[in-house]
């Protein structure tokens, strides 16, 4: 039987072995709704909240700090119409900047708010490299601006911004703004311990790239930045996002959280496995990596050969049993050119025939050989 090989740790993580038999069970024993004020509620309240606790400490922040949501898609539609909203209400018509080589759920709420005039919305333009520089943030605020929001880790190329300085810089040019960072690809790869004691406002992520169940992540967001809420009902999550707790997903994350802070130095075979990957390709005549590798994680390999469709080389990859992806996995059907890649300048011919290649606590350097092979195949027919 041929060895399947996941290559697409971006899309979504698998949960360990185990991993949801430990969820049900726990859920089994505390059934009840975290609202209700019975002894059955009060033990799904103490689980829910040991949880918030154990995904607080992934940003060295508070447990007040913590706001489950669906994902984050969610959190970060609720986190830009929530500071817009409070802004347009008060009859401003506020401005914001993203960088232009935002994730989909960014990017496409800027242009849903900026279509209907809540704001007037700037992108930001990245370098030919992939990343975000200071002066370029800097010259994109002015007196209007009430945020920013900036991707930590992009998902497609893997290059990580410097979202610290970037943060300071920001705030040092316009103290009161809010500034949002989308870490969904920097969870349990990077240290974000920190951001607890940054200047940064709010950070969306999702549970399921770390090995959660899907459905569940959180909005962090400092205890004293107030929001428009985006969901109104019965004023569950302190009455920021009404609607029953999902707790399967809660739990799952808290797990995982708890495993993620336990875990030491998670990317060392995934840097052996990339060096590998890069320094046999790179040499390879026709193909072009993207992005800087100087500030690309390990997890993401983001590539074209030219003049060989993107759909031809996804098929071969599928025949040989490795799962890659072309784009954001976020974008649901459709080939539409990359826009993180004709952000940086690249042609849509290149951006709509790219592969990413994203790699997990799973991947192997057998993984890479196995990659190697159908990529070496494919220069070898074009020469």
């Amino acid at each position: 039987m041929k060895q399947l090989i996941y290559a697409d740790y971006n899309a979504t993580t698998p949960s360990p072995r185990g991993h949801e038999d430990q969820v049900f069970e726990i859920l089994q024993a505390s059934f009840g709704s975290p609202s209700s004020i019975h002894h059955f509620g009060r033990e799904a309240k103490r689980l829910m909240e040991d949880a918030r606790e154990n995904v607080a400490k992934l940003f060295g922040a508070e447990r007040k700090s913590i706001v489950f949501t669906s994902g984050a898609t969610e959190s970060n539609n609720f986190c830009l119409k929530g500071v817009v909203f409070q802004h347009f209400k008060k009859g401003e018509r506020p401005h914001i900047v993203i960088t232009n080589s935002e994730h989909s759920s960014v990017h496409n709420v800027a242009k849903f708010l900026e279509g209907y005039g809540f704001c007037t919305v700037t992108y930001a333009p990245i370098h030919s490299k992939g990343f975000l520089e200071k002066d370029t943030l800097l010259s994109a605020i002015n007196e209007r601006t009430v945020l920013v929001a900036i991707i930590y880790v992009n998902n497609e190329t893997g290059v990580v911004n410097p979202v610290e300085e970037l943060a300071r810089a920001a705030k040092g040019k316009k103290p009161n703004l809010h500034v949002h960072v989308d870490g969904v690809q920097a969870l349990g790869k990077l240290d974000c311990t920190w951001i607890g004691r940054s200047v940064i406002d709010s950070v969306s992520v999702s549970a399921h790239k770390v090995g959660g169940l899907k459905g569940i992540g959180c909005l962090y967001k400092k205890p004293e930045v107030s929001l428009l809420p985006l969901l109104h009902g019965g004023g569950h999550e302190r009455g920021w996002r009404s609607g029953t707790e999902n707790m399967p997903g809660i739990v799952s994350f808290g797990l995982r959280a708890k495993a993620i802070l336990e875990r030491k130095e998670p990317l060392n075979h995934l840097r052996t496995l990339w060096n590998h990957l890069v320094e046999r390709m790179r040499v390879l005549p026709g193909l072009e990596i993207h992005g800087d590798l100087s500030r690309c994680l390990p997890t993401t390999l983001n590539f074209t050969i030219h003049g060989v469709a993107g759909e031809e080389l996804m098929l071969r990859f599928e025949n040989a049993g490795i799962a890659v992806s072309s784009g954001s996995a976020c974008l649901s059907g459709g080939s539409e050119p990359s826009r993180v890649l004709t952000a940086m300048g690249y042609s849509r011919d290149v951006a709509a025939n790219s592969i990413r290649l994203s790699f997990g606590e799973g991947s192997r350097i057998e993984d890479a050989e196995a990659i190697l092979a159908v990529v070496r195949g494919f220069v070898q027919k074009k020469g």
